[in-house]
Order: structure tokens, then C-alpha cells, then sequence
């Protein structure tokens, strides 16, 4: 009973004590400012940190929370190379050793909760998400689309069509017949580009060909030989508003044997630009955007999710060590348990020898002594079992020399104090503001809100309008007659079948380029497309999904602020308060939570607390 009391009443206590340092860990301890700087510049480069197992003398920086991408300026390519992560950190910190003197761990509260920050596996592993949001988030500053977090909400509807586009080159050539004559009509369109980031390319190509003809009237020859070299550039990008640009440059050079040519060789060029713009569906920010607000949310969901893991886990070191100290006393209670049996077997012999008591007292004594003995064993094996626990926790690897030595809890089992626990109503309003599960709903919630948005968008019917310029020209060797002659076989033949030479007035890509600078051959092209939808029925089913979601998301926060009273901090309390419980362990899980704002903030101020621990 003894042994009992003092898991039931002091141990609570420490465990609000330690559930308080839990939940200011969580605040204080994630690191907001790298989100946060990620959130602006997630590729800002960072200098590499070494892990235990490279040896090197860089000092490390918390290397699980960074990575670099390369940037395309001025090293242009650098976009096309790796990225660098650096390798997880798998080697216990160098705390853990230190501590470890003449076969013991002299380990506090302060010491267990450090190290759980620095070794803990199920931390290292929950920080990760960090990174990853950012890189996600980078992406869909790309125009990719979001990929999620772990603990974010993504909608299945957010897939639906184009949402979330892709930067695929919707351009790639002009479409100038420079250098010939054809009769069609129809507007000029160099096509449109995705969201974010800009393509270019280029192509080039050779061609060398001969064609029988079978009428010499319009060419003067019976077979064409021609040698084509031709060079192809475009740029495009598109942005969040659905505006997107195409500029494409050409450039051909053809020689060829045909008599009636005004040019031979001759370099025609053209250049053009098309911008677009969807006037309903796709049009606008919210319509585009959804992936990138989406990404730009999981940022938060990625941070609260980690606090909450560093949350869970520091408590769960918490409860571990408090258990620590109650085993640790359990075996001081049940050894004075077996030394008073051995005491009283004594007495009880001496007893029997003088004839004062009953020879069956001693076989009593006897089975008493057993009993005791047993217990002791019992709560020696559950002592050393709570030691190797706590070593997984605190540690990355149980290696040889952690193996090898005893756990020296350096604390005490405290005393709580009735004024530790503030009022309900200021504990459930802490509490309802800091619960990250409370919170990443929310996030959620907003997540499908942005769905919504953009899913509505996607019910509008398909009005694009489009606009080009381009400009054509023409250069090169012009084959020079004088009048009423025309040029035949390399040379200038008359009606009369008089010849006289050519003259060849030199020309080329100068020429050419300089007729498209100037516009002197335009092509202005204006136009719209429109496409309805018929029945819509994809488009209606993927904002039915979308809301529907969203409402089943709401229900979800409400269960989670209103679920069974076994799991519910805030209904835990009101148990409490009305069963009289005021030092139960739910309770002291809340007034931990009420502590969170009032302590210091800022790390630095915190860290002396811990020893120095990150």
C-alpha cells in the first residue's frame, strides 16, 4: 500500500511538472524561424554540416532541417543538378556520453528531456517533414502540383483537369510560309504555356531532297533539288492568372534549282508572340493558385505536426522517468520489506527456542520471508525494464557502453502544490488554443476551402482569348534581269530567245531579319475560343467531392474537440473537477498547457534550463 501511495500521489506530480516542460519544449523548440525562412526562400543555400560518420570539422547545424537546391544564376547550370541533403545524423550525441561516468548514468528530468530532443528517433524521423514541406512548396512555386505532408488534407478533387498545372511547352514553332504563296486564311496562334516556371528550346535540322516534277510550267526544270538548313527558338511562361506568352523565332536557308526565283539561296525568317488569357474557367489567382496556397498551408501543417511529435514523445520520456522513480522506490519498499521478514524470522526463532511462541510462527515468518523475497525480485526486474526503456528513448543506439551501466535517476519523486493548477476555464481555453491536433485541423479545413475555390472555377465553361503579332521576311541572292527578260538555266532569256547574264545582287539573314524588326511584312491575329461543356458532370461531381469534404472535415475538428472523456483533455478535466480529481494526471496534462505562454519564448532563455540542449 505503501509503494502504491507514492506512485499514486507524488508521481503525478511530477508528471504535471514534466508534461509542462513537455508542451514549453514543443513551443519553444521547433524551429519556427527555418519554416518560416524556408516558407520565403525554401532553396536559400546553406552551408553543409557533417554527420558523426563523415569525421569532418564543419560544426554541424541541424542538418536534418536543411537542404539546398541549386540555382540557376549565375551558374545557369546549376538547375540541373542535384540537389544537396545532407545524410541523417545516426550517432548519439556527445551528452549522452559525458554522463556516463564509473558504470553509471547520472540522469535527471532536465538530462532525460535533453537528450530525448537530441537522440530520439521518432523526432529525428518527425523532423524530415520540414524539409519536405518546403520542397513541396517549391514545387508548386514551379507550377507543380502539391504532393502533401504528412497530417495535411489534400483533396482528390484538386487533381481534376489542369489544376495544379504543369509547365509544358504549349509552343515551339512559328507558322510563317515565308518564301511562298499559300491561299488559306485563318488566324495566326502560336499556342499557350503552364504555370510558373518559363521554358525555352531550340531545334535545328538539315534537309536535302530531290522531287521529280510533272509539269515544267511553273518551274522551268523537270526535277527539284533543294537543301534546306533550318533553325527553330521559342520561349514561353504562364502565370497564376492564367496569362500565358510564346515568342518563337525562325530561321530557314533553301537553295534551289528552280528557274523562275526571285531569291536563290533564300533565308526567309519570321518571328511571333501569342499571349493568352482564360476569361472563365482558369481564370484568376484562386482558380490557378490552389496547389501553391495549399503547399504554402502544409508549411504550418509540417511544423505542428513536429511540435506535436516532440510534444508526445517528450511526455512520454516524462512518464518513463516518473515511473523510473517509483520503481526505484518500489525497490527500497519491498528490500525494508525483506529485511523486516528477515528480522521477524529472527525474533520468532529466538522465540521458539525460549518457548514463548508457537513453533507454526515461524514457518509464517518463513512463507512471509518468501513472499517478500519474490516481490523484491519482481520489482528489481521491473526497475532494470524501465532503464533499458528509457535508454531506447534517449538514445539513437543502444551501443555496448550504454548497455553496461545502471541508470542513476538523480531526481525526486515532488510533492504537488494546489496552487500548480489554475482555474478550468483558463486551463480549457489554453488548452483548446495549443492542442496541434486542434490546430492542423483547422489547417486542414483551410486546405479544402482553397479546393472549393478552385473546383468552382472548374465548372465555368472554356472562353480563351488569344492575341498575335508576327512579322515575316525574306532575304537573300536576288537573280537580277533586265527588262523583259526572265531568268532560265543561269541565265536571263527574252521572248525572243535572246540571253543575256544575270546579275546577282548579294543578300541574306541581314536583310532578312531586318524586314521582321521593322514589321514590314505583319500578320496581326485576334481571336477567342469557346467550349461548353454539355452535361458537366465531372465538373460537378469534383465540387460536390470538395464540399463534401470540407464539411466532413469540420465534423472531424468538432469530434476532436468533443470525443470520449478517456481521450479528451478538456472533458478529462471537467471529469476531474467533478469527480474531485484535481492532481490526476489528465488534469496536470492541461495546467501544462496553461504554462505554455507565460515562460520565455525565445530559446536562448530556455536552454539554461536544459543544460545547453538544442
Amino acid at each position: 500500500m505503501k509503494s502504491r501511495s507514492l506512485r499514486g500521489s507524488s508521481g503525478r506530480g511530477l508528471l504535471g511538472q514534466g508534461l509542462a516542460q513537455a508542451f514549453v519544449l514543443g513551443m519553444l523548440f521547433v524551429p519556427r524561424g527555418l519554416v518560416a525562412q524556408q516558407t520565403v526562400t525554401p532553396a536559400q543555400p546553406l552551408q553543409p554540416a557533417a554527420s558523426a560518420e563523415t569525421g569532418s570539422s564543419t560544426p554541424s547545424r541541424s542538418t536534418a532541417l536543411e537542404f539546398r537546391t541549386n540555382s540557376g544564376f549565375p551558374n545557369f547550370l546549376g538547375a540541373y543538378e542535384s540537389p544537396w541533403v545532407p545524410g541523417p545524423p545516426l550517432n548519439n550525441s556527445e551528452r549522452l556520453q559525458r554522463l556516463m561516468q564509473g558504470g553509471k548514468l547520472e540522469l535527471s528530468l532536465e538530462d532525460a528531456i535533453d537528450l530525448t530532443l537530441e537522440n530520439n528517433l521518432d523526432i529525428a524521423y518527425a523532423r524530415y517533414q520540414l524539409p519536405l514541406a518546403a520542397a513541396d512548396y517549391l514545387r508548386t512555386k514551379s507550377g507543380g502540383a502539391v504532393r502533401g505532408v504528412q497530417g495535411a488534407f489534400i483533396s482528390n478533387a484538386l487533381f481534376a483537369g489542369a489544376i495544379g498545372g504543369s509547365s509544358g511547352a504549349g509552343g515551339g514553332g512559328g507558322t510563317g510560309n515565308t518564301g511562298g504563296f499559300s491561299g488559306g486564311g485563318g488566324t495566326s496562334n502560336l499556342g499557350s504555356a503552364g504555370c510558373c516556371d518559363p521554358f525555352a528550346g531550340f531545334s535545328v535540322g538539315f534537309n536535302q531532297r530531290a522531287t521529280p516534277l510533272n509539269s515544267e510550267v511553273l518551274t522551268g526544270i523537270p526535277v527539284a533539288n533543294s537543301h534546306n538548313a533550318s533553325v527553330n527558338t521559342f520561349f514561353g511562361q504562364g502565370f497564376l492568372t492564367g496569362t500565358s506568352y510564346v515568342i518563337a523565332v525562325d530561321g530557314t536557308r533553301q537553295t534551289s534549282n528552280g528557274s523562275f526565283l526571285l531569291f536563290n539561296p533564300e533565308v526567309p525568317s519570321f518571328a511571333g508572340i501569342t499571349v493568352s488569357q482564360p476569361l472563365l474557367k482558369g481564370f484568376g489567382y484562386r482558380a490557378n493558385a490552389a496547389s501553391l496556397r495549399i503547399a504554402k498551408n502544409d508549411l504550418k501543417v509540417s511544423d505542428s505536426v513536429f511540435r506535436q511529435q516532440v510534444i508526445t514523445t517528450v511526455a512520454t520520456v516524462v512518464n518513463l522517468y516518473s515511473d523510473l522513480l517509483y520503481y526505484r522506490d518500489n525497490v527500497r519498499v519491498a528490500q525494508e520489506a525483506v529485511n523486516y521478514a528477515q528480522k521477524l524470522l529472527a525474533d520468532n526463532k529466538r522465540q521458539v527456542e525460549i518457548g514463548t511462541l508457537a513453533p507454526i510462527e515461524v514457518v509464517r515468518a518463513e512463507s512471509e520471508l518468501a513472499t517478500d523475497e519474490q516481490n523484491l525480485i519482481v520489482a528489481q526486474t521491473s526497475y532494470q525494464q524501465q532503464q533499458e526503456l528509457i535508454k531506447t528513448a534517449i538514445a539513437k543506439h543502444v551501443n555496448a557502453d550504454l548497455a553496461g551501466v545502471q541508470i542513476d535517476a538523480t531526481d525526486k519523486l515532488p510533492e504537488p502544490a494546489e496552487n500548480d493548477i489554475p482555474p478550468l476555464e483558463a486551463a480549457l481555453a489554453e488548452a483548446a488554443r495549443n492542442r496541434p491536433e486542434v490546430e492542423q485541423a483547422g489547417l486542414n479545413i483551410r486546405n479544402a476551402e482553397y479546393t472549393i475555390q478552385s473546383t468552382r472555377s472548374g465548372l465555368l465553361p472554356q472562353l480563351n482569348v488569344f492575341a498575335t503579332y508576327a512579322a515575316s521576311g525574306l532575304g537573300g541572292n536576288r537573280l537580277v534581269c533586265p527588262a523583259d527578260y526572265t531568268p532560265a538555266g543561269g541565265q536571263c532569256v527574252s521572248s525572243t530567245n535572246l540571253t543575256a547574264p544575270i546579275v546577282i545582287q548579294s543578300g541574306g539573314l541581314g536583310q532578312s531579319l531586318s524586314q521582321v524588326l521593322h514589321g514590314t511584312y505583319g500578320d496581326y491575329s485576334l481571336g477567342f475560343s469557346f467550349v461548353v461543356p454539355i452535361r458537366n458532370r465531372q465538373a460537378q461531381a469534383d465540387a460536390a467531392t470538395a464540399l463534401l469534404q470540407e464539411r466532413q472535415l469540420r465534423t472531424s475538428l468538432q469530434r476532436t474537440r468533443s470525443r470520449d472523456p478517456g481521450q479528451s483533455p478538456d472533458q478529462c478535466c471537467r471529469q476531474g473537477h467533478k469527480t474531485g480529481k484535481g492532481n490526476t494526471g489528465c488534469r496536470a496534462e492541461e495546467v501544462s498547457v496553461g504554462r505554455v505562454h507565460r515562460l520565455p519564448r525565445d530559446p536562448s532563455a530556455a536552454r539554461p534550463r536544459h543544460g545547453g540542449g538544442q
